[in-house]
């Protein structure tokens, strides 16, 4: 027993060693352009992604979007990256598969300038879930 704990000592302590050796690592990460836009079904908003792969939280400016819901057609219109608490709720009443149509996308370009975006769908609900 008295072995096995030298050992994992002798091991925290040289692995915290080897931590130490390294010097001046510098992260560069770029920032580009938007290039793409999807739903986050966990947030219920609208992100970015530029063509490094980086998230751009804030650059959706306002958007449409479209939802059938057991029957029931529902319409919002957005002013920012999030739904409301009442369309939320909603989607929480979907246990089918269903799509959201996003229209009228507004965003908010690197040099501040606002550009309309392409109409897009995505797909939501437990039967989709099972398909990927």
């Amino acid at each position: 027993m008295k072995k096995l704990i030298y050992i994992f000592l002798f091991l925290i302590s040289y692995s915290s060693i080897a931590q130490e050796e390294k010097h001046g690592t510098i992260k560069v990460e770029k920032k580009g352009t938007i290039s793409s836009i999807f739903f986050d079904n966990v947030n219920n908003r609208l992100i970015g992604k530029d063509q490094y792969g980086n998230i751009l939280d804030s650059v959706v400016v306002s958007f449409e979007m479209i939802v059938t819901i057991k029957g029931i057609a529902y319409s919002e219109i957005i002013q920012g990256t999030t739904l409301s608490g009442d369309m939320q709720k909603r989607l929480e009443r979907v246990d089918g598969g269903t799509k959201l149509f996003f229209t009228n996308i507004k965003v908010k370009e690197k040099n501040g300038t606002t550009i309309n975006w392409p109409k897009f769908s995505t797909k939501l609900g437990f039967s989709y879930e099972k398909e990927e």
